[in-house]
């Protein structure tokens, strides 16, 4: 506990001031969150008996992030069939024992940690110039949202928790954790008024939706570690472990907000 704390004043500020400063210090963040846990993920998988392409996966991920960087989500089904193809080439380096599950699991990789993590650019890319402050302080709400859905959930549920949400992926969550979970993730609701183009409902749904996505993207990460045996995906953060396990609700969260946002047109005037 005294590590998780310890980082947690370390990286929470850290995270916030790159996501406020520039729009190139959010890009850097996400570079960062989904190259390292592209890399993870690949280990993940060799862990597990398979053999991804773990540079080209890399590299094809943090080329992903780039082009919504400079480009946005625009012809982006081209940008997928040109990723899937490399994959598949890229993968024949690893031979022939295992070929699909290798080339799909770089492919899966690439999707899963460049796609889904450079989310919070697409959330700025949706907002465009004009409201680009606005953005801003949206994302860092849903960061403050994560991090209070998981705070509240691994408290409360240590103390009172008892019926377990899903024992056979991960023991440790239980159900007042995750409706613990959800409440605190609604407390970005105190700064509405900075986030004037989402409406009182609109922002409460908004901070559900996340809260609930981040606590199935935890879901999903422990799955996949079940899966490959370990307990956490590299000994990278004091207290957390790797990159992907600090940043797991992070892949899911966001992409749902996204989804949110672009359906309900917040940004558009």
């Amino acid at each position: 506990m005294a590590l998780r704390c310890a980082s947690i004043c370390v990286f929470v500020p850290c995270i916030l001031f790159l996501v406020w400063f520039r729009d190139w210090t959010l890009f850097l963040l996400v570079l960062v969150i989904a190259g390292r846990s592209n890399w993870e993920f690949s280990l993940l998988a060799a862990k597990g008996g398979h053999r991804p392409a773990r540079y080209g996966g890399l590299l094809l991920t943090l080329g992903l992030c780039g082009y919504i960087y400079f480009a946005g989500p625009g012809k982006f089904a081209l940008v997928l069939v040109a990723i899937a193809l490399v994959c598949f080439v890229v993968s024949l380096r690893q031979g022939t024992e295992g070929f699909a599950g290798n080339a799909l699991l770089t492919l899966g990789g690439t999707i899963y940690s460049g796609f889904l993590g450079s989310a919070p650019l697409l959330i700025m890319s949706a907002a465009g110039s004009e409201q680009r402050t606005e953005a801003t302080h949206l994302v860092m709400a849903l960061f403050i949202c994560i991090w209070l859905t998981d705070s509240a959930a691994y408290i409360f549920g240590r103390l009172w928790g008892r019926r377990k949400l899903a024992p056979g992926i991960s023991p440790g969550k239980t159900l007042v954790g995750f409706v613990a979970g959800v409440a605190g993730g609604l407390t970005p609701l105190l700064f509405h008024q900075f986030l004037p183009s989402t409406g009182t409902v609109q922002l409460t749904g908004l901070l559900l939706l996340t809260s609930v996505g981040g606590q199935l993207g935890d879901l999903v990460e422990s799955a996949i570690k079940r899966d490959a045996g370990v307990k956490d995906t590299a000994p990278l953060i004091p207290g957390h472990g790797g990159m992907l396990d600090r940043f797991d609700s992070y892949f899911f969260a966001f992409p749902l907000a996204y989804l949110y946002i672009e359906l309900l047109a917040i940004f558009e005037v």
